[in-house]
């Protein structure tokens, strides 16, 4: 009776294989980087340490090049980003991982993850998974007031129990509450870049006090510890140190991302979690961050844009810009007495002596050297018009608005609406322009009437691609290459060969919004609604 009734737990429990979005990709094809927010959980493996986090899901530190991989997140197959307790059983091998309804775990420890509901294994709909261990043959979650005890291969239940039937678990870390062994290692360590360990919390090198969320000693002499602002430590017993290191970015969304040649630059609407603007090295994921509450007039906004020309970063935010001297190394915030439009500002492009600006209520031009409005006589004609893409192409600028397409010259000042320019065959009128783009002489142009290109040589318009073919959708971004466009929506990416037609639609729910998109060889990275995703897009080509 007993084998029945454990054939009928396994086989009707709600395990099921929760893999990437489907069988073309790997588990890493699709990358999700994020913020942390605070790290709840700490384990140790073969290969990396894993850091459950609040907001970033699973965060994999590298024990011997003592680096971050890609993390493992809702894009590899999890339930959630908000970790609340993870662990690694040596006797199995398999990786487990906790969010506030499921228990998961995977076997090839990246993708493949099999999930089962809490509920389903006795727990209320309030507990939390706050700490995972595991003994020789199971598997031991304990929740608020309970352990449950797991077979440690399949996850099958075993029962529920006041306090553990047995005494040899070994436990990965949970919620730092003054632990004796890691209070005593607390109290003797020091830790390098300006930060101080005061006790049971930390000092980081702008004098804020930081509360210490959880720690591990590990195996080899490896000790870890995280804090609540996203920080996670790295020392050993030898040295008795303990060392900062930021796995990737500390955005939670990205609005705007700038390619400067070298690096990306990264800007989010939450400006709270997101805590300021962070520079990428998309080759190595390398990143630091100017914080909005640690930086000399930078004052916190959501940043909707940025441009970078001449040593100069440019932000746009809501009713004021930010700038930022990349030689003298000094930040300011520019406002609407300086002629900064209202609203949010959706847009900017620079050349060597202004910067355009497109917001939500019209649009500006801007002297670089004095930082100060220098009109040039067209801006009334986008008064409380929303302005929401500006390209420089050639001597020419774009400007994309709610009210149509228009291009003023630069050399021979004047402003004509882009359907006057060359022969346009198509009837659908040419509003709401949300996004501009030239490759190879061809103005691809996104709006309400879909998708239109411009050849430059021709002087032709043609209408290509309906709006219908990406569900009329506002399209927030695009990229194009040699063969393919790229479109940005609320509901994921849109690519479509530019030969054939033939189109792709990339609607997963990890993906969320696709504000900003740049391409990069076989990668294209989304600035989305859930993050900085890198795509290796050719794997599906």
């Amino acid at each position: 009776m007993i084998r029945i009734l454990l054939f009928l737990l396994l086989f009707t429990q709600p395990s099921q294989l929760t893999a990437q979005p489907d069988s073309r990709f790997r588990p890493f094809d699709w990358t999700l980087y994020r913020g942390s927010g605070s790290i709840t959980s700490i384990t140790e493996g073969f290969t990396f340490a894993y850091i459950g986090t609040e907001m970033g899901g699973l965060k994999r530190f590298n024990i011997f090049s003592q680096n971050f991989d890609e993390p493992i997140t809702i894009a590899q197959g999890l339930k959630d980003n908000n970790i609340t307790a993870t662990h690694f059983d040596m006797k199995t091998g398999l990786i487990w991982a906790a969010s506030s309804n499921h228990i998961q775990y995977s076997f090839s420890r990246e993708g493949d993850w099999y999930a089962q509901n809490l509920q389903n294994l006795g727990l209320s709909r309030n507990d939390l998974i706050n700490r995972i261990g595991s003994s020789e043959n199971f598997l031991w979650l304990q929740a608020r007031s309970s352990y449950v005890k797991l077979d440690h291969s399949s996850g099958t239940l075993i029962g529920i129990y006041p306090v553990p039937d047995e005494l040899n678990i070994e436990w990965s870390s949970g919620r730092y509450i003054g632990q004796s062994d890691l209070h005593e290692l607390f109290m003797t360590y020091s830790v390098m870049a300006g930060w101080i360990l005061n006790g049971d919390e930390l000092i980081d090198d702008l004098g804020r006090r930081i509360d210490i969320s959880t720690g591990l000693i590990g195996r080899n002499g490896n000790v870890y510890a995280g804090a609540e602002d996203g920080t996670f430590f790295q020392g050993t017993t030898t040295m008795e140190t303990f060392y900062p290191l930021y796995p990737d970015i500390s955005n939670t969304d990205v609005l705007a991302i700038f390619d400067d040649g070298e690096d990306f630059w990264i800007g989010s609407s939450d400006y709270i979690s997101s805590k300021g603007i962070s520079r990428l090295n998309p080759q190595t994921i390398e990143s630091d961050i100017y914080q909005f509450d640690g930086t000399i007039n930078m004052q916190p906004t959501s940043i909707y844009s940025i441009h970078v020309s001449d040593n100069e970063l440019w932000a746009g935010g809501n009713e004021m810009m930010l700038v930022f001297d990349m030689k003298k190394n000094y930040w300011r915030t520019l406002d609407e007495t300086r002629g900064i439009p209202s609203g949010a500002i959706w847009d900017i492009y620079g050349d060597s002596n202004y910067v355009w600006v497109g917001s939500s209520a019209g649009l500006s031009r801007i002297d670089k050297s004095i930082r100060r409005e220098a009109p040039i006589g067209i801006e009334p004609l986008f008064n409380n018009i929303p302005v929401y893409d500006i390209e420089g192409i050639d001597n020419d600028i774009w400007i994309g608005s709610r009210s149509g397409l228009f291009v003023f010259n630069k050399i021979n000042p004047q402003i004509r609406q882009a359907k006057d320019i060359g022969r346009k065959d198509f009837p659908e009128m040419m509003v709401r322009i949300t996004a501009i783009k030239e490759y190879d002489g061809v103005i691809f142009v996104a709006g309400e009437m879909g998708i239109a290109k411009f050849r430059l040589d021709t002087q032709e318009w043609n209408l290509v691609y309906p709006s219908t073919l990406y569900h009329g959708n506002t399209v927030y971004s695009m990229a194009v290459n040699r063969k393919f466009l790229f479109l940005g929506t609320k509901d994921g990416l849109v690519r479509i060969n530019k030969k054939t037609g033939f189109y792709r639609d990339y609607s997963y729910d990890f993906i969320g919004q696709v504000n900003d998109i740049k391409l990069d060889g076989n990668v294209v990275w989304l600035g989305t609604s859930r993050g900085l995703i890198k795509f290796k897009w050719k794997r599906d080509s």
